[in-house]
């Protein structure tokens, strides 16, 4: 099953050469909506006990193997990626064949990712992730020359990344005497590398994450794409998390002593992008790039959640990735719905929307409330848990990466106000939402008070596989210092 799941991307982007421009629409649709079901079906597969690792038993060119399999973090960010391309299709208008055909590619990619147990095979799909989304930026963005930019940072650490895995291999092959980067063989037996070693290997695998997350003081690339690219592409980009899983999948699990000794620099990184992007949100008068802004904030907040090292951080950031996901991407979404009719992302063109636009108003405040956290909201859950789970480690870093929800009030309110709310001389048309947009506002706001309600059909599993990953960690850490750091947070003893 999950096989299907992972391939039928690929075959609806096949199917797409073959259809004219009046079917492409539906079957977008269609298709899109087939995958979420596969998607939904085997979450619930698993949360019944189904195993869904696959190995193909021979190796390809004798450097790695097709093997896959999922646990509850990993199948959370592919119910996200599956449901943002379903309502992308319907809210949007997407009839260029070229298009379409490139985001169920880049589906196609972020499943794989997602469920890659090889790290050869993460780096494959890592990198082909990059082309639909630079093909879509070339021909479609208002100035390509950020997505050149993007590609110079993306492939920077690409590179970076490779280089790291070889070696990961290397250390392998010198304790096993053979060959692979099978991502469970590593977990149990690179323990090997030193401290020094992994110093220097996590640090090249935390620019790649950092980069693509995106994390300051990497970020520069990500507002200017985000606000001159196709909608479609600022939805893919704030909606597949393939960085922040990369941090909980290769340097927690791999080099748990560099995670600990980096730590207070990463958490200093963090609550600078927290602080530095809010403020420049609230400066911003682009609705997209104020979005993308935001967007960088709060991504401090979930990698600040992944390098808490406990149960309620780790779990309350990946919580945290799906509602960013949703939120971001349909505030994405309802931004391109003004550009559609009155051709301009400023904000000091909007106003009096409250009274043109009531039905919109509302979503929009429904939408704008679950960023800034609203308590009943699906985000609340996860930052709040994020925030207990930093707590744990510093109540300094836990109050100011809570500044967080006190300066996006700020920012969101205020525009809020500008939008929908200031009268000013010049008058604009009214307008009512498509029954689509309705749709898909619709189920984004069943989402965010449902999960926001009850977070427990997700919160779970994550608590489950969080106590699993960082047990994997203390049994692979080498220093003290780190057995003991890991040992207080979970209030037990480990002895090497």
């Amino acid at each position: 099953m999950l096989n299907y799941l992972i391939f039928s991307p690929l075959v609806a982007a096949f199917v797409i050469l073959l259809l004219k421009r009046g079917g492409i629409k539906i079957f977008s649709v269609l298709a899109s909506f087939i995958i979420l079901v596969l998607n939904i079906k085997v979450f619930f597969d698993f949360l019944s006990g189904t195993d869904f690792e696959y190995k193909v038993s021979f190796e390809i060119l004798k450097l790695f193997n097709y093997h896959i399999g999922v646990d509850s973090i990993a199948l959370i960010l592919m119910l996200l990626c599956s449901l943002m391309v379903f309502l992308s299709f319907v809210f949007l208008k997407l009839e260029q064949k070229d298009i379409v055909l490139n985001i169920f590619l880049l589906e196609f990619a972020m499943l794989g990712l997602f469920s890659a147990l090889d790290a050869l095979l993460f780096y494959v799909f890592w990198e082909f992730s990059l082309l639909p989304l630079i093909y879509i930026m070339g021909i479609y963005s208002k100035e390509f020359k950020y997505g050149i930019k993007f590609f110079i940072y993306a492939f920077i650490g690409s590179i970076l990344m490779l280089v790291a895995m070889i070696y990961l291999a290397y250390l392998n092959y010198q304790l096993l005497n053979i060959w692979t980067f099978d991502l469970e063989i590593w977990k149990n037996n690179v323990s090997g590398a030193n401290l020094n070693e992994q110093l220097i290997l996590f640090a090249a695998f935390f620019i790649a994450f950092a980069i693509k997350s995106p994390l300051f003081p990497f970020h520069t690339w990500a507002p200017k794409v985000y606000a001159k690219s196709p909608t479609i592409v600022s939805v893919m980009l704030v909606s597949f998390k393939m960085a922040p899983f990369g941090f909980l999948k290769f340097c927690l699990v791999l080099f748990p002593d560099a995670s600990v000794y980096y730590m207070p620099l990463i958490a200093a990184l963090c609550i600078v992008s927290i602080i530095y992007c809010a403020l420049i949100a609230y400066r911003s008068d682009d609705l997209k790039e104020l979005i993308a802004y935001s967007s960088l904030s709060h991504i401090g907040v979930i990698i600040l959640g992944i390098f808490s090292f406990n149960t309620l951080g780790i779990s309350g950031s990946v919580f945290y990735m799906f509602a960013h996901g949703l939120v971001t991407g349909v505030l994405f979404l309802m931004a391109q719905s003004l550009f559609q009719r009155y051709n301009t992302y400023e904000i000091s063109f909007y106003h009096s929307l409250a009274n043109k636009a009531p039905l919109f108003a509302i979503f929009f405040a429904i939408v704008l409330l679950s960023s800034i956290s609203l308590p009943l909201t699906l985000s609340f859950i996860g930052e709040f848990l994020v925030l207990l789970g930093i707590a744990k480690i510093n109540l300094l870093y836990a109050f100011l990466a809570g500044l967080v929800i006190i300066l996006g009030a700020i920012y969101m309110l205020n525009l809020f106000r500008k939008m929908f709310f200031m009268q000013k001389d010049n008058d604009i048309m009214g307008f009512r939402l498509y029954f689509r947009e309705v749709f898909v506002l619709g189920i984004a706001t069943i989402l965010i008070f449902y999960l926001g309600i009850a977070p427990k059909i997700f919160l779970e599993p994550l608590q489950e596989n969080s106590k699993e990953l960082i047990n994997t960690m203390s049994i692979k850490a080498i220093e003290q210092s780190t057995i003991e750091f890991l040992s207080n947070l979970k209030g037990e003893n480990y002895a090497k």
